[in-house]
C-alpha cells in the first residue's frame, strides 16, 4: 500500500503582488506625466462641444431638430469616452471594455433615436466630462509646475550666469533670481537650499500626479466602461 504525499499542503502561500513603483525612476511616472499633458486638450475640446450641443439641443427640443442635436451631443460624449479610454490604455495601462449600446424597442429611426437618448452610458460620459473639465486643468497645472520648478531649481546654478543683473536694496548689483525685496539667490548657500527644495518638489511630483491619475482611473472605470449587471441594477 502506497500513500501519496501532498506537497502542496505545506507549501507557502503565494506572495501578494507588489504595488507599482512610484518615483522618478519608474516608467509609470513619465507615462502619467505625458498623460497629464496630452489629456488636457481633448478634455476641454469634448467638454465645450458636448455642452454646446446639449444646450442648443435642449433649447430647441420643442422642435424636432433640437432632439437630433441633443442626440448628437450624446454621441459626441460617447466618442469622447472612447478617446479617453484609449489614452488611459496607452499611457495609464488601464484596460477597459466599451459599454454596451441600448437596443431600440422596435425598428426604425425614431426608435433608434430614442435608444440614444435613454442610453445611460451616454449620460455617464457627459458626467465624466463635466468632472474632467475641473480635474484635467488641475492635473496639467500641477504636473507642469512641479516638474518645471523641481528641475529648474536643481539646475539653477547652471543657468544663473545667463540671468540679467538686478539691483539689491543696498544698491549693489547681483546676478540671480530676485525672490523678494532684499533677497537674491546668488550665494552657494542659497543655491544649495534652492536645489534641495527642488529635489523635494521632484520627490512629491510623481506621487501627487499618481493620486490625481488614480482619481481619473476610478472615473473612467465607473463612467466610461462596461458595467456589471449588479451595477446596472
Amino acid at each position: 500500500m502506497t500513500t501519496e504525499f501532498d506537497w502542496t499542503a505545506n507549501a507557502s502561500p503565494p506572495l501578494p503582488a507588489r504595488p507599482p513603483r512610484i518615483g522618478l525612476r519608474s516608467p509609470r511616472c513619465w507615462a502619467e506625466l505625458l498623460y497629464a499633458v496630452v489629456d488636457l486638450a481633448p478634455s476641454i475640446a469634448f467638454f465645450v462641444l458636448i455642452v454646446t450641443l446639449l444646450s442648443v439641443g435642449i433649447g430647441l427640443a420643442i422642435i424636432y431638430v433640437g432632439v437630433l442635436i441633443l442626440a448628437l451631443g450624446l454621441l459626441v460624449a460617447r466618442f469622447g469616452g472612447l478617446v479617453q479610454r484609449a489614452l488611459a490604455l496607452a499611457l495609464l495601462d488601464l484596460p477597459t471594455s466599451a459599454p454596451a449600446w441600448t437596443e431600440p424597442h422596435r425598428p426604425g429611426a425614431i426608435a433608434a433615436l430614442a435608444a440614444v437618448l435613454r442610453d445611460p452610458a451616454n449620460w455617464r460620459a457627459v458626467a465624466y466630462f463635466v468632472i474632467k473639465i475641473v480635474l484635467a486643468p488641475v492635473t496639467f497645472a500641477l504636473a507642469v509646475w512641479m516638474y518645471a520648478y523641481g528641475l529648474g531649481a536643481i539646475s539653477y546654478s547652471l543657468w544663473r550666469p545667463f540671468l540679467p543683473e538686478v539691483m539689491a536694496s543696498d544698491g549693489t548689483l547681483h546676478r540671480g533670481e530676485h525672490l523678494w525685496p532684499g533677497f537674491i539667490v546668488d550665494s552657494w548657500l542659497s543655491m544649495t537650499v534652492l536645489a534641495m527644495l527642488g529635489l523635494g518638489v521632484l520627490w512629491c511630483a510623481p506621487r501627487v500626479l499618481s493620486f490625481l491619475t488614480t482619481i481619473d482611473r476610478v472615473l473612467i472605470g465607473n463612467l466610461l466602461s462596461a458595467r456589471s449587471l449588479s451595477q446596472e441594477s
